[in-house]
């Protein structure tokens, strides 16, 4: 099995932020989860901890901020999501036990 970046979210301590290095880029994330809706989020927040995007729902497979052009986006893909395959959502039973996220190398929006 080839080795892949996991950013480690402890979903038992949310809301969840801290300082890490993206291609290059010291940025902030904090996660949450969202109890009316049952999702989690994450928020993306320069070195000087000021908002780039809030509010970015987690969604299984699909990369963070893909259908964002911000130049101050971290250019590197994380995406949610379960190496044995077997999980296909996003949910408050997998996140953090089975579906982590990833830095991932993608083609075509296909996970390789």
């Amino acid at each position: 099995m080839d080795e892949r970046g996991l950013i480690d979210v402890d979903v038992a301590s949310l809301p969840e932020e801290f300082e890490i290095e993206l291609a290059g880029d010291n940025v902030y994330l904090r996660f949450d989860f969202n109890e009316e809706g049952q999702f989690y989020t994450v928020d993306l927040f320069n070195n000087a901890y000021e908002p780039i995007i809030t509010g970015k729902r987690l969604v299984y497979g699909q990369r963070l901020w893909r259908d964002f052009t911000k130049p101050e986006i971290p250019q590197v893909d994380i995406v949610p999501f379960d190496i044995s395959h077997k999980e296909n959502t996003v949910t408050s039973d997998n996140f953090g036990r089975t579906v982590f996220l990833y830095l991932m190398t993608f083609e075509d929006d296909e996970v390789m």
